[in-house]
């Protein structure tokens, strides 16, 4: 029995932490979620899936470089979409999960390369963070970034440790799933490279070099190919039409110079709002990312002698990743860096948190670990104040009824269920309306409607005379009604004059 209570108590810390990170994912999903035009185009697809039968073989487009992600978040939230009735809040169930099992796999993670104590540090700081929380409660394909970045690394490390070609096929699998969320993951395809080479060649002077050293390199691609061959399908039919597009991007056009000074400030300008928003801090405050910095320092000046050669190579590792990946990133692209970009990250910032707690501890660096301590704790009473501001005592967004409420009051307008919508505010296509709309039968982008209605948000909108292409397709629009609906949304219905003409017959 004192086994059992030992063994029990020991657990206590763990479901503690399994219950707060699905509590702070789960609770007021609904009503808080956010469902704008990504959101309403994604069950929009899927909803078509179910429907239609129409498997797509392409997915959203990406938010960089003009090209089309591969169509398998599509396919991943189709199941929860119609087990859940057709209520858009199913993808985001799906989400949630993912984020509470990245939390649960941060965890056993860091237990296994540093011990108990620094993964439930690192893991209690991943359940309460901010950015991590509000990337885990909707619905959008770069969410589950870190789910599949950690899977990745870890499958890395087991192949480097065994050598054996499963655990090359299972990274190559969830690099081919990152490149459909999002194409800033082609970046671990370049990390993957450089490590897979390092290793030949240290493989090449320990024994002779010989064919099968390079089989590790084809179990890699058949893992990146297996989930992207409805994609590639798509571009071999397309006469590769993404990837024309995204070569067009990489290489193609003026590209400006930039200075090496200009290229340090926007990285750590990126950086230092990363470490912000990932600990809920106010702006301007540079002591995240100060923390971040002086642990690796730390780490790599005095962590030699104190850590084994396996956690030496996960600490240089995570470390590499987290300083080249905003480098790199900020070198191709020109314009705005969202931190989505970089949800690649989140489990390694954790990673060296984990490692330097490890290292100041096994080292018997009182002041240092006592400081530390110290400011993870206010690091979680700032990341706990911001989850019960913004979760706990927040109040809904209306975002989906608001949804719900435009696609009523479109159906009961129409006199029939060929119309066009589009949106004046946002996308040009409305979509979270334009779903419910589906569900009911209805066809909103036919190019001859009985009626154009026009959806704005916040304020009136003028949409007669538009310049926006989905309006001005069609000739001479007239509004024919307006109405102000609840949550700040305004509804026009237009027509033409032949439209006109067969209502008055």
């Amino acid at each position: 029995m004192a086994k059992r209570k030992e063994k029990f108590l020991r657990w206590v810390p763990f479901v503690l932490l399994v219950f707060l990170s699905a509590f702070l994912r789960f609770y007021k999903l609904e009503e808080l979620t956010i469902f704008l035009d990504d959101q309403g185009r994604d069950v929009l697809k899927a909803a078509q899936i179910i429907k239609e039968k129409n498997l797509p073989f392409i997915g959203p487009m990406a938010s960089i470089g003009n090209v089309y992600l591969g169509p398998l978040y599509y396919w991943a939230i189709t199941p929860f979409l119609w087990l859940f009735g057709f209520n858009p809040i199913g993808p985001v169930v799906l989400v949630a999960l993912l984020g509470v099992l990245t939390n649960v796999l941060v965890f056993f993670f860091l237990w296994r390369y540093f011990d108990k104590t620094s993964a439930f540090w690192a893991s209690f700081l991943y359940a309460l963070s901010p950015l991590v929380l509000q990337n885990s409660r909707f619905s959008w394909n770069p969410n589950p970034v870190p789910l599949f970045s950690l899977l990745w690394f870890f499958l890395m490390l087991k192949f480097f440790d065994e050598e054996k070609g499963r655990w090359a096929l299972g990274a190559g699998i969830c690099l081919g799933i990152l490149l459909q969320l999002h194409y800033v993951t082609g970046l671990l395809l370049l990390f993957t490279g450089a490590a897979l080479f390092f290793w030949l060649v240290r493989k090449s002077r320990q024994e002779n070099f010989s064919p099968k050293l390079l089989k590790p390199f084809g179990w890699l691609v058949l893992g990146v190919i297996i989930p992207l061959i409805p994609f590639i399908l798509f571009e071999l039919k397309n006469y590769f039409l993404n990837t024309r597009a995204a070569w067009e991007f990489l290489f193609g056009g003026q590209k400006e110079n930039l200075l090496a000074e200009s290229l340090l400030t926007r990285v750590f300008a990126l950086f230092n709002r990363f470490f912000q928003e990932l600990l809920g801090l106010p702006r301007p405050s540079l002591l995240p990312l100060a923390y971040f910095i002086f642990t690796i320092l730390s780490l790599f000046l005095f962590g030699g002698k104190k850590l084994g050669k396996e956690k030496k190579k996960i600490i240089f590792s995570s470390a590499a990743i987290l300083v080249l990946t905003p480098l790199l990133l900020c070198g191709v692209v020109k314009g705005e860096i969202h931190l989505h970009y970089i949800g690649l990250l989140y489990p390694f910032v954790f990673i060296i948190v984990a490692a330097g707690d490890y290292l100041w501890r096994r080292a018997r660096f009182w002041p240092l670990v006592i400081l530390n301590s110290a400011l993870l704790i206010l690091a979680c009473y700032q990341m706990g104040r911001w989850d019960y501001r913004q979760i706990i005592a927040a109040d809904s967004n209306h975002q989906i009824e608001k949804a719900k409420l435009t696609a009523e009051y479109i159906s009961q307008e129409a006199e029939d269920k060929n119309i066009f919508v589009a949106s004046l505010t946002g996308s040009p296509f409305a979509y979270p309306a334009r779903y419910f709309l589906y569900i009911q039968g209805f066809a909103t982008d036919s190019l001859n409607p009985s009626s154009v209605f026009v959806v704005c948000y916040d304020r009136p909108c003028e949409p007669e005379g538009s310049l926006l292409w989905e309006l001005a397709q069609f000739e001479d629009l007239k509004t024919v009604s307006e109405k102000a609906l609840p949550y700040g949304v305004w509804v026009y219905e237009l027509k033409t004059p032949v439209s006109n003409v067969k209502t008055q017959n």
